[in-house]
């Protein structure tokens, strides 16, 4: 465990907190109605946290010195809505699914944490948690990874990669305007910088949310009302699987493994609340990889859309490469050709960081 001290500028929302997925469905039935109806706002204004946490990481490197120190080189990840770390390091069939293993394959070393909330992180409120806690928390691991804690031997990095997955990506992006020096290259994987691709009510709707404690799953027995989870696998295939080029065996074991989000996360899921998408700051490399055919991000097809603002928010960077993974959608990491597109991600960083 990793403790850490965040202050984070949150959302306040006014909705009344549920108790049961009735009451849970009549809030999401108001919350997506069409904007000219004149229903009341769900947003009061803002809230400055202070707190202090554990987080939960993992930190791999290559058994063996390369000779020259790439192993020095470390890539900070941070996983999305749904998964917890194990999207980085996946025990089913790691050969194909595992990004660590193909990462530690060519010498980097990997960092990798359970988000505030998920996995064996502390918990809080899922009426609280949201992007602007996530943003805080990346930015105090970077600085502490930067610094050659909890690094073992490796110490301090020669360089730093940030990585994440859709909502991980989000966060990264938001670290990256807020902080631009804190890495030496960023990898954004499902993520849209187009607003116009993210149907939030859509999603709201295809998620068929529930309450994640009133679920089978024992571990989320102790979370408050506001932790949520997809209603079944058919419903977190339709929004993160491209069907034919996925086996329903990596389907299972991702809906085994998922984790609760809050609806704290999911209503500031691409920063509509937090505002600064500008990251002309940064001057490192920045590669964005997502689906062609990304449900979440891209309504369902990413071109077209995928370009801008993207080019213009990175326009300052050394190498901003944009990039679509054929025949996928949303979890690119557990279709069929993820091992190709590590080979993507990995060829930009050798090439760029």
């Amino acid at each position: 465990m990793i403790p850490i001290s965040i202050s984070s500028t949150n959302t306040v929302f006014n909705f009344t907190h549920w108790s049961d997925d009735f009451a849970l469905e009549q809030f999401l039935a108001g919350a997506t109605t069409r904007p000219d109806a004149g229903f009341s706002g769900i947003v009061e204004g803002t809230v400055q946290i202070d707190a202090d946490y554990n987080i939960a990481a993992s930190f791999c490197t290559p058994k063996y010195p390369s000779g020259y120190g790439k192993e020095k080189e470390i890539l900070l990840a941070t996983h999305g809505i749904g998964p917890g770390r194990e999207h980085w390091n996946s025990a089913y069939k790691p050969e194909t699914y595992n990004f660590v293993q193909h990462a530690i394959d060519r010498r980097y070393s990997v960092f990798f944490y359970d988000r505030l909330g998920c996995g064996l992180s502390s918990k809080l409120s899922g009426y609280e948690a949201q992007l602007s806690q996530g943003i805080a928390v990346l930015r105090e691991l970077a600085t502490i990874v930067r610094g050659g804690q909890y690094t073992g031997a490796i110490g301090m990095p020669s360089k730093l990669a940030l990585i994440g997955f859709s909502y991980g990506s989000y966060i990264t992006h938001f670290t990256i305007t807020d902080t631009p020096d804190i890495a030496d290259a960023v990898v954004l994987t499902g993520i849209g910088l187009n607003t116009t691709g993210v149907n939030g009510n859509g999603l709201l709707r295809s998620f068929a949310p529930r309450i994640a404690s009133a679920q089978k799953e024992k571990r989320f027995a102790q979370l408050d009302s506001g932790y949520l989870s997809w209603a079944d696998i058919l419903a977190m295939t339709l929004n993160y699987f491209y069907y034919l080029n996925y086996e329903v065996a990596a389907a299972e074991y991702t809906e085994r493994k998922k984790q609760a989000f809050s609806i704290g996360e999911f209503l500031t899921f691409n920063g509509g609340f937090y505002g600064n998408y500008d990251a002309s700051r940064f001057t490192g490399s920045a590669l964005a990889i997502t689906a062609e055919t990304d449900y979440i991000v891209c309504d369902g097809y990413s071109p077209g859309i995928y370009d801008e603002p993207a080019d213009t928010y990175y326009r300052n960077a050394k190498k901003f490469v944009k990039h679509l993974v054929p025949e996928a959608s949303h979890n690119i990491n557990f279709h069929k050709n993820a091992p190709a597109t590590y080979g993507v991600i990995l060829d930009f960083l050798s090439e760029n960081m």
